[in-house]
């Protein structure tokens, strides 16, 4: 995106004081909706050792492990995608948006002694059934040398979208032969906000939630996410993998959750599915696939839809 207007931070924008934008923000004023043409930077960043030990711990990673787990990097941005949707042009109402997939490429593992360059932008806006879509994509440098990138789809709901959707048949449930019971406490949200910078409303308290329209509060769905890779990336056993996910029903705090797999094909490339679901097996909250990505096959993310 060579005519984008780049903005540039010496230091990390704080969430708390975005949220706080946030729920003052107006959508910026457009006959026709479209995204501004803006990139975020900040450069020589280093994640600090202590956070990534402490996020570690709550997502269940093994927090001595050397390098950031595969989803911390998204931490390290996600001020960023904050600034992006707070510019005076961005045309959606940022409190109603809702994160539908996350899709991440990990090319090694990120050392704490990296100093990294972060840039974030947007795809074009995608009109669906359910509203307007459109994705936030991070690349991830060091040294000149893209380590990690993420693809983040985010929806605006149309006013009517429940009247607009079409019948569809849902395909059975898929079958696994490997599960792991969870059991998430009422303040999970807020242990994930102290380690993420994360304070979404939604996540922290029933009161706060339902300010919402929500009835409880609920678990983060990049903390889902993070858990399962601590789980799942072991299998593979490789530092270069893909990690997608779509976010489906929101998981209500406190409870129970199963998270279910199958062992990584042994083909190349070696993959697994997964999916979370209520303990009664009756919900889906989280679908995804954990993958070594066959480098010949990559494009950027930047230009996938």
């Amino acid at each position: 995106m060579t005519d984008a207007t780049r903005l540039h931070f010496q230091d990390t924008p704080g969430l708390l004081s975005q949220y706080g934008r946030a729920l003052l923000a107006r959508p910026g004023k457009t006959s026709s909706p479209h995204l501004p043409g803006i990139e975020a930077w900040q450069t020589s960043v280093r994640a600090d050792a202590d956070k990534v030990a402490a996020y570690a711990r709550v997502c269940g990673f093994n927090p001595d492990a050397p390098g950031l787990p595969i989803t911390y990097p998204h931490i390290l941005a996600f001020p960023l995608h904050m600034e992006l949707m707070l510019h005076k042009d961005f045309p959606l109402a940022l409190m109603g948006l809702v994160h539908i997939r996350n899709h991440i490429t990990q090319h090694r593992t990120i050392q704490l002694s990296d100093k990294l360059d972060i840039c974030c932008r947007f795809n074009p806006l995608q009109e669906t059934d359910k509203g307007l879509e459109f994705d936030i994509c991070t690349e991830i440098s060091c040294g000149g040398e893209i380590v990690w990138e993420s693809v983040s789809t985010n929806l605006a709901r149309h006013p009517r979208s429940s009247q607009r959707r079409t019948a569809r048949v849902r395909p059975a449930p898929a079958s696994f032969s490997e599960h792991e019971d969870w059991e998430l406490a009422s303040n999970l949200g807020r242990r994930y906000a102290r380690v993420s910078g994360d304070s979404n409303p939604i996540h922290l308290f029933t009161l706060s939630a339902r300010l919402f329209g929500f009835p409880r509060h609920i678990a983060h769905g990049m903390w889902s996410k993070a858990r399962a890779a601590a789980t799942l990336m072991p299998l593979l056993n490789s530092e270069r993998c893909s990690l997608s996910c779509d976010f489906r029903l929101p998981l209500f705090l406190p409870a129970s959750a199963v998270l279910h797999w199958n062992p990584p094909q042994q083909h190349t490339p070696a993959s697994t599915h997964f999916e979370l679901r209520s303990s009664d097996g009756h919900k889906t909250h989280l679908q995804g696939r954990v993958f070594i990505p066959d480098t010949a096959a990559m494009m950027p993310l930047t230009t996938q839809q």
